[in-house]
């Protein structure tokens, strides 16, 4: 298994340079914590960055969807053949809670909200190359954001019984965050937050919803309390 992670620096996004490489870092040093090799993090950017020997995969992306750069970047390793079998692919403010062995999925494993798919965190298989081939289609057709695409072509008839739907541990976040974290394997994979938001560190870190609701543990929030100057 890859993981890939995606930096698309724009001019007018409210991702700066040193807030997106902040966010790198502490991926790559989250990655390197929990068992990752670096040859297996692809970092796949619009610009050069090279941390913890994960050297940055440079090529252009999409300007006009910027949610929808993982959908891309995926596109684009397919097309390279960088990768074989599974590739990971996470939000920059996804976080590995704990080292966890590949899931079993069809040609594609993804977690929800309630019913709806949550892009935030998705493994792909290569056999799934057409599925992407046709969420990156219609992005580029208009839509303006990816959850909308993903969901509409992965649930759609064609697709849907390639589908595999993942347990929430995969991908805890913020809105439905108890009923999430209470249907999620323990301890939780994959910790979705920006540390930088008030109300999400109070969520995930503060147990703002009460005792036991404590999403990260203890590595992970040092590791978060060391590049995002928290207390």
């Amino acid at each position: 298994m890859k993981q890939l992670l995606v930096a698309n620096q724009q001019p007018k996004g409210k991702y700066g340079e040193e807030r997106i490489t902040t966010l790198l870092k502490a991926q790559i040093e989250n990655a390197m914590e929990v068992g990752w090799k670096p040859e297996d993090v692809m970092l796949v950017s619009n610009f050069p960055f090279e941390f913890m020997n994960v050297k940055a995969l440079v090529t252009e992306l999409n300007k006009g969807c910027l949610t929808g750069s993982k959908m891309f970047a995926v596109k684009w390793l397919m097309e390279q053949k960088l990768f074989d079998g599974l590739l990971w692919a996470h939000d920059l403010d996804a976080w590995q809670n704990e080292a966890f062995d590949p899931p079993e999925i069809k040609d594609v494993g993804i977690a929800t909200y309630t019913s709806k798919l949550n892009g935030g965190s998705v493994f792909w298989k290569t056999s799934a190359e057409d599925m992407v081939d046709e969420v990156v289609r219609q992005i580029r057709l208009g839509e303006p954001i990816e959850e909308p695409t993903l969901n509409r072509v992965l649930k759609s008839r064609p697709f849907k019984k390639r589908l595999t739907i993942l347990n929430s541990t995969f991908n805890v976040g913020c809105s439905g965050y108890v009923a999430r974290l209470n249907r999620a394997d323990k301890p939780v994979r994959v910790c979705h937050f920006h540390p930088g938001n008030r109300i999400s560190w109070s969520t995930h870190v503060q147990e703002r919803n009460g005792p036991g609701t404590r999403s990260v543990g203890d590595r992970l929030l040092n590791l978060l309390k060391k590049w995002f100057n928290k207390e």
